[in-house]
């Protein structure tokens, strides 16, 4: 069970994607019937981590992989997220918990919206 707000990793790619909630996923068709590639994941507030290629009825369905990154390894993609998005002081940036990094992620998509 995906523990929301969680975060789309693309392959080769240092921005995320913020998905809020349950409803965005569903109701957010950019999100659930994207063409994903091996190595895209979705990152859940406990760090678990979903691959992106399992389709039902032309839909992702999130698949658990076993696997999970640690505070710090979000920490860094969370870094490398606002170094993307020429953020200032990325440096000195920490998080107390994964959800905390996933919730930056949303606040600097939300800051640079056109």
């Amino acid at each position: 069970m995906i523990i929301w707000p969680a975060v789309i990793k693309y392959e080769g790619e240092g921005e995320l994607a913020f998905v809020p909630n349950e409803s965005e996923w569903i109701s957010n068709s950019d999100l659930h019937l994207a063409p994903y590639v091996d190595g895209d994941l979705l990152i859940d507030a406990m760090g678990a981590i979903y691959s992106l290629h399992d389709k039902a009825n032309t839909q992702i369905m999130p698949n658990f992989t076993g696997l999970y990154f640690d505070k710090a390894k979000v920490n860094q993609i969370v870094k490398e997220h606002m170094s993307c998005l020429d953020q200032c002081c990325v440096a000195k940036f920490s998080i107390d918990s994964i959800a905390e990094g996933w919730i930056a992620v949303g606040l600097t998509v939300v800051d640079n919206a056109p």
